[in-house]
């Protein structure tokens, strides 16, 4: 009973001023917005982004808030010639950016799914209708129900304009790249009161490594209506689909009849243009989303949001079964199996937001008060069948031991009497209630603002194991079912020392249920805490503005293996890992002309328990370089040629331990330690060296005497050094690469 009563007393808290409420006065010169849910648009060309509404709901000034939150925009998105976005080394403390599979790590820890618009999405993102990227860092992401200790990022799309604009794009380049883009928003019909967004792009593009491509589709429509009463509603509606004849990371070098302690020797980086998979490979995503968003200023006081999303995702992946390891001495790819897989996933969820601003003791205290409830479900149905053991081993068919000097591609057409081996069939459901409660005061002349919220959700997961009940009937271990209720609290403050420096501190908890934890049979969520604190500066009328801050996040209960009395392996929710760390993110407009911004980022990320696994202890997780960071700037070269612009950016890599957990050695039963792992076979020393890559862009924007059109040639020159280098997923990067990009706006 004590979390729920802590739930009721923080909501009389937040209840009993609005009695006393009168309608909050904004500061001289502010223009009262219409939507307290709605950020305004930057200014054209920009790089500097000065609201976001991830990690509060609603909108806020960044350099008001207690945590921190990075924006990206789409300016910076098409300057850089971002035609996939597949990575964010720009912004501090983010890297492995999967827009495929939806992973990301955030200050050390991954995340496998991010938000759209404020709701679930697992991967698939393309840049035509993205209007920003936010990127809410640590546990203060959990406003949003479950979420990993990593944070969230959050991409905000297009809406539609009152004012009609069009724009076309197409660019070309090395690889065989190809893209088109094309966007169009205005009014629709003579009302006013109606508006559009529409959004198409098109983008291929191949690899050095054969076979290796990808080629994505967008489509995108976006409606909205605008009530006599104040309100809106919007309608979204996006299709994506992905194809890709993927490639597997590098594989390691392995001496077949060298002892396991010492087998692997490093990564096999002659082979990292080869390709395992061949030209029969494919790995295809597409999703379907519907959003609806209604909005209404319902007085000075009141402001309703209330929102809806559904999706169907679908995956399908044909022998993309890559092996890790190198034979040196037979010089074959060993242990490969053919397979294919279907990821089918659908997901709904409605949430209602309800702020109330206000101003207390005679306009002394400025309050917000936001009440949030949702509701979730998630399905998830993924089956895969492979080659028995007989064909899969026969080279007749299959070369499961793959040479890699005279490569034999041939596999077996899908069919179901052929793939017989049911290797999985999982089905996951996940049903979420959830409630948000936050309120926040401002005072002292708008020096102090101080936040306290708590997040409470009630979830029921529901995991069958198909492939298991079908091996064995009797088993009482293919089926789970737990239940969980959370209790999620956070608080923070913004003290601004001075007009132009803020302190900021921040301290908040999430939670994270996931399949993997209820495979294992264990009914407890992962949880984690975290601090988050530093100073919120903004200098030459904000034309400077920059985060330095520090954090310290612990993760507990991560399901591990111990070893029991009788010398059983047992599951368990006993693993804990630390992360700490310091970044610095800044946006200067330092003059009319000139843009910089950079970030910097040091994660020092820690296993600190791990089971039965004591030689992981302190090492850092696999993937995450301790220091990375990025620096850019975009110079408008009006005094030479007007319309004239230049970009240039680098951004470092630090180095990586690619599979610092994986190889462990268990203890045989002859050892007084047996089952316990206190050694690895070679690879968790292993690492990638750091690596730093340089762009550079040149644009000329023109519009001919009379003409209504505005015209830009672009040209991009990606990796200008012709770095040779592997990235932080044990894949080789691209090479030096040159861009030309042509579009017309109206």
């Amino acid at each position: 009973m004590i979390q729920p009563l802590r739930l009721a007393w923080l909501a009389v808290l937040a209840v009993v001023p609005l009695v006393f409420a009168q309608p909050a006065r904004p500061p001289v010169g502010e223009t009262v917005q219409l939507s307290e849910f709605t950020v305004t648009e930057v200014a054209d060309n920009s790089y500097v982004a000065s609201e976001s509404i991830t990690g509060t709901r609603v909108r806020t000034p960044i350099r008001d808030l207690t945590f921190t939150v990075n924006v990206i925009t789409s300016e910076f998105l098409q300057d850089f010639a971002y035609f996939e976005i597949n990575d964010l080394g720009y912004t501090s403390s983010v890297n492995n950016f999967d827009n495929g599979g939806g992973n990301v790590n955030i200050r050390g820890y991954g995340a496998t799914s991010y938000l759209r618009n404020g709701f679930l999405r697992l991967g698939l993102v393309d840049r035509v209708n993205v209007d920003r990227i936010e990127v809410i860092k640590g546990p203060a992401a959990a406003i949003y129900g479950m979420t990993t200790p990593a944070g969230m990022v959050n991409i905000i799309t297009k809406r539609p304009k009152d004012r009609p604009s069009q724009s076309f794009s197409i660019a070309a380049g090395d690889y065989n790249t190809t893209r088109a883009d094309l966007n169009a928003a205005g009014p629709l019909g003579a009302s006013g009161r109606d508006s559009y967004a529409f959004s198409a792009g098109f983008h291929e593009r191949n690899y050095d490594t054969p076979w290796n491509m990808t080629r994505s589709k967008t489509g995108s429509l976006a409606i909205q209506h605008k009530f006599a009463n104040r309100g809106s509603l919007l309608v979204e509606l996006e299709w994506l689909a992905r194809r890709t004849n993927p490639v597997g990371a590098i594989p390691f070098r392995s001496v077949s009849n060298a002892p396991a302690t010492a087998r692997i020797q490093g990564l096999a980086t002659e082979l990292k243009n080869f390709n395992q998979n061949g030209p029969n490979s494919e790995q295809n995503r597409d999703v379907a989303s519907l959003n609806l968003t209604y909005e209404n200023r319902l007085n000075d006081v009141w402001s309703l949001r209330v929102g809806g999303a559904a999706f169907h995702r679908h995956s399908l992946a044909f022998n993309n079964g890559n092996s890790t390891t190198f034979d040196v001495l037979t010089r074959r790819i060993t242990g490969r199996t053919a397979s294919k897989a279907w990821i089918s996933e659908d997901g709904a969820a409605g949430q209602v937001d309800l702020i109330a601003h206000y101003a207390l003791w005679g306009g002394r205290l400025d309050s917000k008060t936001l009440f949030t409830a949702d509701h979730s479900q998630y399905w998830k149905y993924n089956p895969t069948k492979q080659l028995p053991t007989a064909v899969n081993n026969n080279v007749n068919f299959f070369s499961a031991n793959l040479s890699v000097d005279n490569p034999d591609y041939r596999v077996p057409a899908f069919a179901p009497d052929v793939y017989t081996n049911l290797n999985r069939k999982l089905v996951t459901r996940v049903d979420v209630n959830g409630g948000f409660l936050r309120q926040q005061v401002t005072t002292l002349n708008n020096r102090l603002i101080a936040v306290a919220g708590t997040r409470v959700d009630n979830v029921t997961f529901n995991f069958w194991d198909k492939a298991a009940a079908a091996a064995n009937p009797a088993s009482l271990t293919t089926t789970n079912h737990f239940h969980d209720f959370q209790f999620s609290p956070m608080a923070g403050v913004n003290y601004k020392l001075t007009p132009q420096i803020a302190f900021y501190a921040n301290r908040s908890n999430s939670f994270s249920p996931n399949a993997q934890r209820a495979s294992a049979g264990l009914n407890a969520s992962e949880t984690a805490r975290g601090w988050d604190y530093g100073f919120k500066c903004g200098f030459f009328d904000d034309k400077l503005q920059l985060t330095l801050g520090g954090y310290d996040i612990d993760r507990t209960g991560v399901s591990v293996t111990e070893i029991a009395a009788n010398g059983a392996t047992i599951n368990t929710s006993a693993g804990n890992q630390n992360a700490c760390g310091v970044e610095f993110d800044f946006t200067w407009r330092a003059t009319s002309d000139l843009t910089l911004l950079g970030g910097y980022g040091y994660v020092n990320a820690r296993v600190t328990s791990n089971g039965r696994d004591l030689d992981s202890i302190g090492r850092r997780p696999a993937k995450l370089p301790a220091t990375a960071y990025g620096l850019a700037l975009k110079y408008q070269v009006t005094p030479v040629l007007k319309g004239l612009t230049f970009n240039a950016g680098v951004t470092f890599t630090g180095q990586t331990f690619p599979d610092s957990l994986a190889g462990g050695i268990n203890e045989p039963a002859s050892s007084p330690r047996r089952g316990f792992t206190l050694s690895h076979d070679g690879r968790r020393t292993l690492s990638l060296p750091s690596y730093t890559i340089v762009d550079a862009g040149l644009s000329y924007r023109f519009r001919p005497d009379g003409s209504k059109f505005t015209h830009m040639l672009r040209g991009n020159v990606k990796n200008l050094a012709d770095l040779d280098y592997i990235d932080t997923q044990k894949k080789a990067g691209d090479r030096r690469g040159f861009y030309v990009s042509y579009s017309v706006n109206h």
